[in-house]
Protein backbone atom coordinates (compact mmCIF):
# COMPACT_ATOMS: atom_id res chain seq x y z
CA UNK A 1 0.00 0.00 0.00
CA UNK A 2 1.14 3.42 -1.14
CA UNK A 3 1.91 6.01 1.79
CA UNK A 4 -0.79 8.58 1.40
CA UNK A 5 -0.23 12.32 2.21
CA UNK A 6 0.00 13.72 5.67
CA UNK A 7 -2.66 15.91 6.43
CA UNK A 8 -3.95 18.89 8.91
CA UNK A 9 -6.74 19.35 10.68
CA UNK A 10 -7.52 22.74 12.53
CA UNK A 11 -10.06 22.72 15.53
CA UNK A 12 -11.33 25.98 16.48
CA UNK A 13 -13.79 26.65 18.96
CA UNK A 14 -16.37 29.16 17.20
CA UNK A 15 -16.23 31.11 20.66
CA UNK A 16 -12.97 32.04 20.93
CA UNK A 17 -12.78 35.73 20.95
CA UNK A 18 -9.35 35.77 18.70
CA UNK A 19 -10.74 33.71 15.98
CA UNK A 20 -14.50 35.98 16.19
CA UNK A 21 -11.68 39.12 15.57
CA UNK A 22 -11.13 37.96 11.85
CA UNK A 23 -15.27 38.79 11.00
CA UNK A 24 -13.67 42.60 11.31
CA UNK A 25 -10.34 41.73 8.94
CA UNK A 26 -10.09 42.39 5.05
CA UNK A 27 -9.91 38.94 4.49
CA UNK A 28 -13.46 38.34 3.94
CA UNK A 29 -14.85 38.68 0.26
CA UNK A 30 -18.23 40.52 -0.86
CA UNK A 31 -19.62 37.55 -1.37
CA UNK A 32 -18.87 36.85 1.95
CA UNK A 33 -20.13 39.49 3.40
CA UNK A 34 -23.16 38.98 1.30
CA UNK A 35 -24.35 35.85 2.40
CA UNK A 36 -23.29 37.10 6.30
CA UNK A 37 -25.96 39.88 5.88
CA UNK A 38 -28.61 37.50 4.63
CA UNK A 39 -28.57 35.66 7.56
CA UNK A 40 -30.87 36.37 10.33
CA UNK A 41 -28.96 36.13 13.12
CA UNK A 42 -25.92 38.57 13.47
CA UNK A 43 -23.96 35.95 15.18
CA UNK A 44 -24.11 33.73 12.94
CA UNK A 45 -23.11 36.29 10.34
CA UNK A 46 -19.84 36.77 11.83
CA UNK A 47 -18.91 33.38 12.39
CA UNK A 48 -19.15 32.83 8.79
CA UNK A 49 -16.99 36.21 7.93
CA UNK A 50 -14.18 34.82 10.72
CA UNK A 51 -14.29 31.29 9.53
CA UNK A 52 -14.44 32.27 5.97
CA UNK A 53 -10.99 34.31 7.20
CA UNK A 54 -9.16 31.95 8.78
CA UNK A 55 -9.73 29.26 6.55
CA UNK A 56 -7.64 31.49 4.21
CA UNK A 57 -4.96 32.54 6.86
CA UNK A 58 -4.57 28.36 7.43
CA UNK A 59 -4.15 27.46 3.31
CA UNK A 60 -1.51 30.55 3.29
CA UNK A 61 0.19 28.96 6.54
CA UNK A 62 0.16 25.59 4.58
CA UNK A 63 1.46 27.48 1.28
CA UNK A 64 3.77 29.81 2.76
CA UNK A 65 1.74 33.07 1.08
CA UNK A 66 -0.06 35.50 1.35
CA UNK A 67 -3.45 35.39 2.48
CA UNK A 68 -5.12 37.80 0.18
CA UNK A 69 -3.85 35.38 -2.29
CA UNK A 70 -6.07 32.88 -1.33
CA UNK A 71 -9.38 32.64 -2.66
CA UNK A 72 -12.20 29.78 -1.44
CA UNK A 73 -14.74 28.72 -4.40
CA UNK A 74 -17.93 26.65 -3.96
CA UNK A 75 -18.23 23.51 -6.36
CA UNK A 76 -20.93 21.89 -7.86
CA UNK A 77 -22.40 19.83 -4.40
CA UNK A 78 -20.98 22.22 -2.33
CA UNK A 79 -17.51 21.07 -1.51
CA UNK A 80 -15.05 24.16 -1.30
CA UNK A 81 -12.01 24.83 -3.32
CA UNK A 82 -8.93 26.41 -2.59
CA UNK A 83 -7.37 28.48 -5.79
CA UNK A 84 -4.76 30.97 -5.41
CA UNK A 85 -2.82 33.27 -7.63
CA UNK A 86 0.04 30.88 -7.87
CA UNK A 87 -1.62 27.88 -8.82
CA UNK A 88 -0.95 25.91 -6.26
CA UNK A 89 -3.77 24.63 -3.65
CA UNK A 90 -3.81 21.53 -1.08
CA UNK A 91 -7.20 19.91 -0.59
CA UNK A 92 -9.70 21.63 1.59
CA UNK A 93 -12.54 20.24 4.00
CA UNK A 94 -14.18 22.30 6.30
CA UNK A 95 -17.18 20.84 8.94
CA UNK A 96 -18.88 22.15 11.84
CA UNK A 97 -21.79 21.37 14.31
CA UNK A 98 -22.10 22.42 17.83
CA UNK A 99 -19.51 24.99 18.82
CA UNK A 100 -16.47 23.12 17.26
CA UNK A 101 -15.54 24.13 13.20
CA UNK A 102 -12.89 21.63 11.59
CA UNK A 103 -10.54 22.47 8.73
CA UNK A 104 -9.01 20.01 7.03
CA UNK A 105 -5.82 20.43 4.49
CA UNK A 106 -2.96 18.62 2.49
CA UNK A 107 -1.62 17.09 -0.30
CA UNK A 108 -4.20 14.75 -1.48
CA UNK A 109 -6.61 14.67 -4.55
CA UNK A 110 -9.65 15.11 -2.30
CA UNK A 111 -10.62 14.78 1.18
CA UNK A 112 -13.40 15.10 3.41
CA UNK A 113 -13.74 16.20 7.13
CA UNK A 114 -17.11 15.66 9.29
CA UNK A 115 -17.10 16.86 13.22
CA UNK A 116 -20.45 16.10 14.57
CA UNK A 117 -21.97 17.33 18.12
CA UNK A 118 -22.88 14.17 20.30
CA UNK A 119 -26.85 14.54 20.13
CA UNK A 120 -30.18 11.96 21.32
CA UNK A 121 -31.12 10.99 17.92
CA UNK A 122 -34.49 8.97 17.77
CA UNK A 123 -35.35 6.04 15.56
CA UNK A 124 -31.89 5.79 14.85
CA UNK A 125 -32.15 2.10 13.49
CA UNK A 126 -34.83 2.97 11.45
CA UNK A 127 -32.46 5.94 10.03
CA UNK A 128 -29.65 3.60 9.12
CA UNK A 129 -31.44 1.35 7.37
CA UNK A 130 -32.87 3.72 4.65
CA UNK A 131 -28.60 5.37 4.84
CA UNK A 132 -26.93 2.88 5.65
CA UNK A 133 -25.59 -0.49 3.71
CA UNK A 134 -27.23 -3.67 4.94
CA UNK A 135 -24.25 -5.11 6.62
CA UNK A 136 -23.84 -1.71 8.76
CA UNK A 137 -27.36 -1.38 9.37
CA UNK A 138 -27.71 -5.16 10.61
CA UNK A 139 -24.53 -4.16 12.86
CA UNK A 140 -26.71 -1.46 14.68
CA UNK A 141 -29.39 -3.87 15.39
CA UNK A 142 -27.05 -6.10 17.75
CA UNK A 143 -25.71 -2.87 19.03
CA UNK A 144 -27.14 -2.97 22.55
CA UNK A 145 -29.96 0.17 23.20
CA UNK A 146 -27.58 1.98 25.06
CA UNK A 147 -25.09 1.87 23.16
CA UNK A 148 -27.15 2.72 19.60
CA UNK A 149 -27.09 6.09 19.43
CA UNK A 150 -23.14 6.61 19.65
CA UNK A 151 -22.42 3.88 17.29
CA UNK A 152 -25.07 5.35 15.17
CA UNK A 153 -23.11 8.90 15.09
CA UNK A 154 -19.89 6.82 14.64
CA UNK A 155 -21.41 5.34 11.46
CA UNK A 156 -22.89 8.96 10.45
CA UNK A 157 -19.95 10.84 10.93
CA UNK A 158 -17.79 8.28 8.71
CA UNK A 159 -20.47 8.45 5.78
CA UNK A 160 -20.76 12.14 5.89
CA UNK A 161 -16.62 12.15 5.50
CA UNK A 162 -16.65 9.49 2.94
CA UNK A 163 -19.76 11.75 0.71
CA UNK A 164 -18.02 15.17 1.54
CA UNK A 165 -14.59 13.48 -0.10
CA UNK A 166 -16.70 13.16 -2.86
CA UNK A 167 -17.83 16.46 -3.20
CA UNK A 168 -21.72 15.43 -2.31
CA UNK A 169 -23.75 14.86 0.54
CA UNK A 170 -25.35 11.70 1.87
CA UNK A 171 -28.13 12.17 0.11
CA UNK A 172 -26.50 13.08 -3.39
CA UNK A 173 -24.33 10.00 -2.57
CA UNK A 174 -27.56 7.33 -1.90
CA UNK A 175 -27.91 4.42 -4.32
CA UNK A 176 -23.98 4.74 -4.17
CA UNK A 177 -23.39 2.19 -1.13
CA UNK A 178 -19.79 0.84 -2.06
CA UNK A 179 -18.23 4.40 -2.01
CA UNK A 180 -19.77 4.85 1.27
CA UNK A 181 -18.46 1.28 2.83
CA UNK A 182 -16.96 2.49 6.21
CA UNK A 183 -15.57 -0.82 6.97
CA UNK A 184 -14.14 -1.05 3.59
CA UNK A 185 -13.02 2.81 4.01
CA UNK A 186 -11.27 2.00 7.14
CA UNK A 187 -9.52 -1.32 5.71
CA UNK A 188 -7.82 0.75 3.16
CA UNK A 189 -6.60 3.06 5.31
CA UNK A 190 -8.43 5.83 3.10
CA UNK A 191 -10.50 6.60 6.37
CA UNK A 192 -10.25 7.50 10.10
CA UNK A 193 -11.89 8.61 13.37
CA UNK A 194 -10.10 11.81 15.03
CA UNK A 195 -10.64 12.69 18.68
CA UNK A 196 -10.98 15.86 18.88
CA UNK A 197 -12.55 16.07 22.66
CA UNK A 198 -15.95 15.01 24.69
CA UNK A 199 -19.29 15.39 23.38
CA UNK A 200 -18.21 15.06 19.52
CA UNK A 201 -17.21 12.84 16.66
CA UNK A 202 -15.13 13.31 13.63
CA UNK A 203 -13.88 11.63 10.62
CA UNK A 204 -11.39 12.40 8.01
CA UNK A 205 -11.63 10.97 4.34
CA UNK A 206 -8.90 10.34 1.96
CA UNK A 207 -8.44 9.79 -1.70
CA UNK A 208 -5.15 8.10 -0.94
CA UNK A 209 -4.46 5.83 2.25
CA UNK A 210 -3.64 8.55 4.99
CA UNK A 211 -0.60 8.59 6.56
CA UNK A 212 0.16 11.50 9.48
CA UNK A 213 -2.88 13.32 10.98
CA UNK A 214 -1.78 16.30 12.49
CA UNK A 215 -4.30 18.02 15.11
CA UNK A 216 -3.81 21.42 15.47
CA UNK A 217 -5.35 23.94 18.10
CA UNK A 218 -4.91 27.28 16.81
CA UNK A 219 -3.80 30.14 19.47
CA UNK A 220 -4.10 33.77 18.92
CA UNK A 221 -0.52 33.93 17.11
CA UNK A 222 -2.08 31.66 14.91
CA UNK A 223 -4.27 34.17 13.53
CA UNK A 224 -1.82 37.11 13.06
CA UNK A 225 -1.63 38.36 9.54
Amino acid sequence: MTAGPDLDVWLIDRRDPDFLALADSDLPESADRARADALSNADSGRVLLARRSAVRIILARTLAIDPTAVRILTAPGGKPVAVTTSGRAPALSIAHSGDLIGVAVGAARSIGLDVERLRRVTKARQIAAKWFGAAEAARLDAVPDDDVVEEFMRLWTAKEALAKRHGAGLRLMRGRPGELDVGHALGEGRLRYLDVGQGYMAALASSEPLREIRVIHPDRASWTI
